[in-house]
């Protein structure tokens, strides 16, 4: 046998167990969701189950919530952590320091998390006792507007360690010989962050952002242990709409709404990849 078959043969073994649980839990559950999304009570009806499904106040109560969330989340995820790797790479020394104080919101369970977050934002909680001495009205942050907010702080709070640590290892890959010319020519800190610090550390940036993208699809953990199945309709998210549906059987709407899901996300991603092509070139 050649040595290239053997590699081959080598790969695909390595590769089978990963290509069986893709195939599995991933193709076969897509095709069956396809199947409901196009038939109901074992009839073909083509679109109509995507015609009820944007018609329901329901769905678009979710879609735009996961919008808002999205919209603030993510640039915030992203910004607060790349401004705090910045001011880390100005020290020489205790960076490693640092950084692992910022990994603990990693090591910590999500259902912990959670359970210190009920204390510091319930409505007898610490922040709450803290207004109401100082003399100011007590905040329902599980209620209205304000919910939302508290979902974004969690979520921010809670990537923010992971990213830190891979802008830091991107900021640490550019070689202070590329910007000690910049300074001696009379760029200001701030015309090296935009013109060479930045650019130089754009593939970090698109991997940081994608990472983070892929995190905001996870938050129903924790709206899920904050606010239950019904939350308050400002954090009613797509994968409440989603869930739901599933506990109450309606496979169509589910898989309807699946379906428009991740046409929405590979449209995202193709877009996404695009962009970076381009700007590396």
């Amino acid at each position: 046998m050649k040595l290239k078959t053997k590699e081959a043969i080598t790969g695909i073994c390595f590769a089978l167990p990963a290509l069986i649980g893709i195939f599995v839990f991933y193709l076969i559950p897509y095709v069956i969701s396809l199947y409901y999304g196009f038939t109901l009570r074992g009839k073909f009806v083509g679109f109509q189950n995507f015609a009820l499904l944007f018609k329901s106040k329901t769905f678009w109560l979710a879609i735009k919530n996961t919008a808002v969330f999205s919209v603030i989340a993510i640039p915030l995820a992203v910004i607060i952590p790349l401004l705090i790797s910045l001011f880390l790479s100005t020290f020489d020394k205790h960076t490693g320091f640092f950084s692992s104080l910022f990994l603990s919101p990693l090591i910590v369970p999500i259902a912990s998390v959670v359970y210190v977050w009920q204390i510091f934002f319930t409505d007898y909680g610490v922040i709450n006792s803290l207004l109401q001495k100082i003399g100011l009205q007590p905040v329902a942050f599980f209620k209205g507007p304000w919910s939302m907010a508290l979902v974004i702080f969690i979520f921010v709070w809670k990537n923010c360690a992971y990213n830190i640590i891979l802008f830091s290892a991107g900021l640490r890959k550019i070689p202070k010989e590329v910007r000690e010319p910049a300074r001696l020519d009379g760029a200001n800190p701030f015309q090296v962050l935009t013109k060479i610090t930045l650019p130089l550390l754009s593939p970090t940036t698109f991997f940081v952002l994608l990472m983070t993208i892929i995190s905001s699809f996870k938050i129903y953990r924790e709206v899920y242990m904050l606010y239950g199945v019904y939350p308050d309709e400002h954090v009613y998210m797509i994968q409440h709409f989603m869930n739901n549906n599933f506990n109450n059987l309606n496979y169509p709407r589910l898989s309807t709404a699946s379906i428009v899901l991740s046409i929405f996300v590979i449209a995202f991603m193709l877009v996404f990849f695009l962009a970076e092509r381009r700007s590396s070139k």
